[in-house]
């Protein structure tokens, strides 16, 4: 399929998902009394990474460093163009701005799959656009907002971004900061206060009589209004909304009851780009000795069995870089092909290769025997042509000769059978000669023997020809 990975690495963790990872780390570990620092740190992770890193150089395979989170560097990446898509299973790769996802992916033999998923086919078919997952993600929660809000559900905080028909949900959520933090805003869930009769307005009708009211713009008593009036209160305002808007009303009482809502810091980290790329992405020849050394080191691999696993890896480079034009000495040399065989359903060839000079045979490999391994027909023909068609060649010059062989092999014994026959009817005119002595002859004497008869008894035989011709002795007779 010629698919090239680029694998991405973390970086410093961010101060908005301190307290997921310190829980994390609780779980996994136990608590502990020290002090929770407000970054988390990665060490053990880092020096295991580091490894890790040192592996992916020897196989010649990219990295790239992550400022923060590493889903936010796939995402940068994707967007920007520089790889078709990410593999991961975190759903905050969409939140980062990445359009192509390739979750669950396995590469079991017997049922190989994975699942891909598209921002565009989400903005399609869900209407959700980058902005609304961050805001889908705070209502429902995530690494950054691990509870989100109370009882909303993922059918309810579609119904209300739906709600907006377009206008930006993380916009309203700021509106409804505003609110919170307005003074003369009371809470929506405020107490009714007591309301006049007369006008509807707050205060008793003793009151407005004495004092006025403000609302009527009056200095003593006040203005009756119709039946269906509602009064301008804070109070009756809340209630509209509610009675107007009541899914949206619940989910403003319930921010208002989470500190720090919407999270500024978390739609910064997901909507602020901190990453770059700072090096060219380029793939390299895996390096032999080098992964002999790294295997032997922490894995304990022998060096001969470290060969073996990286021999597809520099068999499969080496095909790419013939096939795109790029030869040069340093590249495996195939020997020949030996024969056709199917892998995994696919056609394939059985390749003899001259051993590189760092590999290493197993104790008990024959000194003789050659390197051997399987490549695919597609990609081993664009690469060594050559030798694919010296192979073709000589399996047709196999099948002509094997033909040849047979066709030759029936007319013998066509002609054998014949001359037999011949020398049966001679034995029957001419009971004093021996069968016996024309059959033990060489197949060139016998032939020669059972000419002089026939020439010699002609005439006898003569009413026998029309037999013989049946026998195909005819054309040996004219030869």
């Amino acid at each position: 399929m010629g698919v090239k990975l680029v694998f991405v690495t973390e970086g410093e963790a961010p101060k908005v998902k301190a307290n997921t990872m310190n829980k994390r780390n609780a779980m996994r570990y136990g608590a502990t009394k020290k002090p929770v620092p407000s970054r988390p740190g990665r060490s053990y992770f880092k020096s295991v990474l580091k490894e890790c890193l040192r592996m992916l150089d020897c196989l010649g395979v990219p990295w790239v460093q992550a400022a923060g989170e590493a889903e936010a560097m796939c995402a940068y990446l994707n967007a920007k163009g520089y790889v078709d898509g990410c593999i991961t299973n975190d759903g905050d790769v969409f939140l980062y701005g990445a359009q192509t996802v390739y979750r669950n992916f396995t590469m079991n033999v017997k049922d190989p799959h994975v699942d891909c998923y598209e921002a565009s086919v989400i903005k399609d078919k869900l209407g959700l656009d980058r902005e609304s997952l961050v805001a889908l993600a705070i209502l429902l929660g995530c690494d950054y907002v691990p509870k989100g809000l109370p009882g909303i559900g993922r059918e309810i905080a579609l119904k209300f971004i739906r709600s907006l028909n377009g206008e930006s949900v993380l916009h309203r959520f700021y509106q409804w900061r505003k609110q919170f933090d307005d003074p003369t805003v009371p809470p929506k869930s405020a107490k009714k206060t007591a309301h006049c009769s007369v006008c509807c307005h707050p205060g008793s009708a003793k009151e407005h009589q004495r004092k006025g009211c403000s609302l009527c713009a009056s200095d003593r008593y006040c203005e009756p209004h119709d039946y269906d009036y509602c009064c301008p209160c804070e109070w009756h305002k809340a209630e509209q909304d509610k009675k107007n808007n009541p899914l949206e009303y619940s989910l403003q009482t319930k921010a208002r009851k989470r500190e720090g809502f919407p999270y500024h810091e978390v739609i910064q980290e997901f909507l602020v780009n901190k990453d770059k790329l700072s090096k060219v992405i380029r793939w390299v020849r895996p390096s032999l000795p080098c992964f002999q050394n790294f295997a032997l080191e922490w894995m304990d691999w022998p060096k001969h069995y470290a060969c073996e696993k990286i021999m597809v890896l520099l068999t499969y480079y080496d095909m790419q870089e013939r096939k795109a034009g790029r030869q040069h000495d340093g590249q495996l040399q195939a020997t020949r092909i030996l024969k056709t065989r199917i892998r995994n359903g696919a056609p394939c060839y059985e390749i003899e290769w001259v051993k590189p000079g760092s590999y290493v045979f197993p104790d008990d490999h024959p000194a003789d025997a050659p390197l051997l391994t399987i490549e695919e027909e597609f990609l081993f023909t664009a690469a060594y042509p050559d030798i694919v068609e010296l192979f073709r060649k000589d399996k047709m010059e196999a099948e002509l000769l094997k033909q040849k062989s047979k066709s030759g092999r029936c007319l013998h014994n066509t002609l054998y059978c014949t001359l037999l026959y011949v020398s049966q009817l001679i034995y029957e005119l001419h009971p004093n000669i021996s069968l016996h002595s024309l059959t033990d002859q060489p197949y060139s004497s016998l032939i020669m023997s059972c000419l002089e008869w026939l020439l010699e008894f002609f005439q006898v035989v003569h009413q026998f020809i029309r037999l013989i011709a049946q026998a195909s002795f005819s054309c040996i007779l004219f030869m």
